[in-house]
């Protein structure tokens, strides 16, 4: 029993990715473990390789990538057959992609499209799974009736609910979330970020939140990974890492952020 409690959910040990057999490694050397119910998040430049991870933990990577070291979830090894990871995908860890456009099928309606998970995985009736479709949009702030609605007529924010809402759809344990707020106004990725929070509290899902914003991670995650270069530089508490920044890399990254005291006028 005790064995058990000390496994992680998602084990990342010695994590190398490359792209092409003469290339260099994207990611490097990484080690990450998220615990059930925890909140991590990944914090980086573009091109620090933030991206590949989430593709590689799922298999979703180019077929010339390549992975090497361990990929470990609940004790699966996530590295071996592909049948493993097709039988966890969305069950089990789901994955909201940055553009959330590409998580749609453009001719299908969104109620459509969500209840094919409930469809194809639980053999649940059409007519019910559309109810549900409705259900699960009005508990992300949506009106039941965008079931009817195609992507295109909706705008970012609304396509970033409904992207989590089919992310959560088949309750997961692992929730990866991939550039959360960006391309949203202020007032929107702020409620993208309480939705965050809320299915975290709803689901007991763990989260692992990839970022470039210092801000989204500092108020969802409970602990923050800084990479670089395709290696995590910095990984600790969020707010030891915040407050106490031992990288370079992560102090430029907090210093980056707007505060609204530079726009003040002088007197």
């Amino acid at each position: 029993m005790a064995a058990e409690n000390a496994r992680a959910l998602l084990d990342l040990s010695s994590l190398e990715v490359t792209y092409g057999p003469d290339q260099a490694p994207v990611v490097q050397d990484l080690c990450l473990r998220i615990e059930r119910g925890q909140a991590v998040g990944i914090l980086g430049e573009s091109g620090a390789g933030k991206s590949t991870i989430a593709l590689a933990i799922l298999d979703l990577l180019p077929r010339a990538a390549r992975r090497k070291g361990r990929i470990h979830f609940d004790g699966l090894d996530l590295l071996g057959r592909a049948e493993s990871i097709r039988a966890i995908r969305f069950r089990r860890i789901s994955l909201v992609l940055q553009d959330c456009m590409n998580a749609f099928n453009p001719v299908i309606r969104i109620g459509e499209q969500i209840a094919e998970l409930w469809v194809c995985h639980e053999r649940t009736r059409w007519k019910e799974a559309l109810r549900r479709a409705g259900a699960l949009l009005e508990r992300f702030g949506l009106s039941a009736e965008l079931t009817g609605s195609y992507p295109h007529e909706l705008s970012g924010g609304m396509r970033q609910r409904v992207a989590l809402a089919m992310a959560v759809a088949l309750s997961p344990e692992l929730v990866i979330v991939d550039e959360p707020t960006s391309a949203l106004d202020v007032v929107t990725a702020n409620a993208v970020v309480e939705l965050l929070g809320a299915v975290r509290r709803e689901s007991g899902a763990s989260l692992l939140v990839i970022s470039h914003d210092v801000s989204v991670l500092a108020r969802c995650c409970d602990r923050i990974a800084v990479m670089g270069e395709g290696r995590i530089l910095e990984e600790g508490p969020a707010a030891r890492v915040l407050r106490q920044p031992e990288h370079a890399a992560t102090r430029s990254l907090i210093a980056a952020v707007p505060r609204l005291a530079a726009f003040r006028e002088k007197p």
